[in-house]
């Protein structure tokens, strides 16, 4: 819960220019996508700590999720596309089992390999590349009075800022950290389009992971 409160915080809504497709005031609902990118947080500290709990812990949260490879471009247009490759459940079971080596919790491990998983909660993925310096505008559609959540989540080689603004330029979200995540959630006033902008400000390619609800 604290990493998606500070992912919320770090892109804040922004109330610019003249009425934006924005209400403050509806309340912040964290979904699918927060929970995607706090499993993928706590098992990258997992890894390395070398902790078994922290990474079974991940595992436990993507098991509740279903992540569906979503065909959808940026502007400008792509070359070629970026396979999708989303963390796998199973995968981080397997991680904890070695980090443990039987040591300590291996009936816990077992356990949880084999409860049942929970009611899925849906989001759409789709993989890029962004060379360094480079930008690129995605064009999504949300519903009024549904909350909308969206997330960049980058391979951890740049760094990758986010901008969401609505169809008149108003900024809803702005994340310029040095970090290549970046969670945005916000409840529009109408049905309407947003630009996601994406921009890799640091040095090397990046390959990231746009997610929605």
């Amino acid at each position: 819960m604290r990493l998606i409160l500070a992912l919320l915080l770090t892109a804040t809504p922004a109330v610019a220019g003249d009425k934006p497709n924005l209400d403050p005031a509806a309340p912040a609902i964290p979904g699918a996508v927060s929970l995607y990118l706090q499993a993928h947080a706590l098992y990258a500290f997992g890894q390395a700590a070398q902790d078994p709990l922290t990474v079974l812990t991940a595992a436990r949260l993507l098991r509740g999720l279903t992540l569906s490879d979503t065909a959808r471009a940026p502007d400008p247009a792509p070359k070629s596309t970026t396979p999708l490759a989303p963390l796998d459940p199973q995968a981080l079971i397997t991680t904890a089992q070695t980090l443990d080596a039987g040591q300590n919790y291996s009936d816990l491990i077992d356990q949880i390999a084999h409860e049942t998983p929970p009611q899925p909660k849906a989001l759409r993925a789709t993989a890029a590349t962004l060379a360094p310096g480079a930008s690129e505008v995605w064009t999504l559609t949300f519903f009024g009075g549904d909350y909308a959540e969206l997330a960049i989540l980058g391979d951890g080689k740049s760094n990758l800022d986010l901008l969401v603004t609505d169809a008149k330029d108003n900024q809803i979200c702005l994340d310029k950290g040095s970090a290549d995540a970046a969670l945005c959630g916000f409840t529009p006033r109408e049905n309407g389009d947003f630009k996601v902008t994406v921009t890799n400000s640091g040095a090397t390619p990046d390959i990231y992971t746009l997610l929605t609800n």
